[in-house]
């Protein structure tokens, strides 16, 4: 017992002289932390973030770092990269996310940062973070078979999206180069068959059904070019379906044939 008491003594006694030169020399503590932003709620947001310990102590801050950038990145739609300043110093940036697109998923309505971040365009922080407003272009519908970016936490303010990213990217720059965009209002993302099914409103009150495949807009192109020069000949309520391997149809909303069957 008397060599566990002699040890213990010892032991406190080095972390007793440990504490003591820290407090007075404070090579633990953080020696310079810079903050770059273009938004000061942005970085008040940041501020409010750090633990008292993390600012205290640099070995605190750099172990809390990818909690950190975490915790801000899901309680507010901001970027926020942190990086170190020789040893003991960071040097973080913190901005607002640019909305992109917007996305509606169940009964709420997002906007979609280029990064693949949701989070809810009725936010009172779009109030205030400098950047944040409705993004040009026709706003996706996603169908119920696709979980929205928060799942069940309602905590979580901004999430990634669960949804291929490439994907979105590649239907927007197809929908511009084939100036199919300018007449679209909404485009409804589902699934059919195990393919992706786009259902594009149209600004004359008809659909345009297509295919996921961007392969297969290159090569209907030419054909639907021409259906869409006469659309408003057509008519109001007319599905354009270009799912069928050979053909597009063209037919009234009130036919029975199920959209984008392919069949």
């Amino acid at each position: 017992m008397g060599r566990w008491r002699n040890l213990t003594l010892i032991v406190s006694l080095i972390l007793g002289m440990v504490s003591g030169c820290e407090s007075y020399f404070q090579f633990l503590s953080m020696s310079n932390l810079w903050v770059e932003t273009s938004d000061p709620i942005a970085e008040l947001l940041f501020w409010e973030s750090v633990s008292p310990e993390a600012l205290r102590y640099w070995p605190v801050f750099f172990y809390e770092r990818e909690a950190l950038q975490n915790r801000i990145e899901r309680a507010a739609p901001l970027v926020c990269l942190i990086s170190r300043r020789g040893i003991t110093g960071a040097s973080v940036g913190v901005d607002p996310l640019i909305p992109w697109i917007s996305a509606r998923w169940g009964e709420k309505d997002y906007f979609v940062s280029k990064e693949g971040v949701a989070w809810e365009s009725e936010h009172e922080l779009n109030e205030v973070l400098k950047g944040i407003k409705p993004p040009e272009g026709p706003p996706f519908d996603f169908s119920d078979e696709f979980p929205p970016p928060h799942g069940e936490d309602e905590t979580i303010v901004a999430a990634k999206i669960v949804f291929p990213m490439d994907l979105l990217e590649g239907w927007i720059a197809g929908l511009a180069k084939n100036r199919w965009i300018t007449q679209v209002e909404r485009i409804n993302i589902s699934r059919r068959e195990g393919r992706y099914l786009l259902s594009l409103s149209l600004k004359e009150g008809s659909r345009l059904l297509l295919r996921g495949e961007l392969l297969q807009w290159d090569e209907i192109a030419p054909a639907l070019a021409q259906v869409m020069e006469q659309l408003h000949f057509l008519g109001d309520n007319i599905i354009i379906d270009t799912t069928y391997t050979d053909r597009i149809i063209v037919r009234s909303m009130n036919s029975g044939d199920q959209e984008g069957s392919g069949k």
